[in-house]
């Protein structure tokens, strides 16, 4: 429901949910970012992260590259189209938590967002191992 919610949201930018929240991450890890860390930010597999990396490339929103040193690592950095979207992707991202959680008291959303945090520390240690 969210995922849908969330390309709605993005439709008006001609994005995608995955592809917004891929640019948004770029711009908090910041310019020449490898896939790979990209993909573990994002919680995806590096292989899933190419077809978005290509669209917001044919978008003009990103633009990768091979490494220097290293020819087998790809480097992320958003194009200044890129740039001037994130505020823009965040601010509809917020608006919809704002819509999603109006009518939801301050106490249910501390508790959800305790169990959430709990649930997030389990899977994290269980993958670890």
């Amino acid at each position: 429901m969210w995922r849908q919610s969330a390309d709605r949201a993005l439709s008006g930018l001609g994005l995608s949910a995955s592809g917004g929240w891929t640019i948004v991450q770029v711009g908090r890890l910041g310019d020449d970012v490898r896939q790979t860390d990209l993909a573990a930010q994002l919680d995806v597999s590096a292989a899933s992260l190419v077809r978005v990396i290509d669209q917001l490339v044919a978008a003009e929103l990103v633009d990768r590259q091979r490494d220097e040193v290293d020819a087998r690592v790809s480097r992320v950095r958003l194009t200044e189209r890129g740039r001037a979207l994130v505020a823009k992707i965040e601010a509809a991202f917020e608006a919809l938590r704002r819509e999603m959680l109006a009518d939801t008291p301050d106490d249910d959303l501390a508790t959800a967002l305790r169990v959430a945090e709990q649930l997030e520390g389990r899977f994290t240690r269980k993958r670890s191992r």
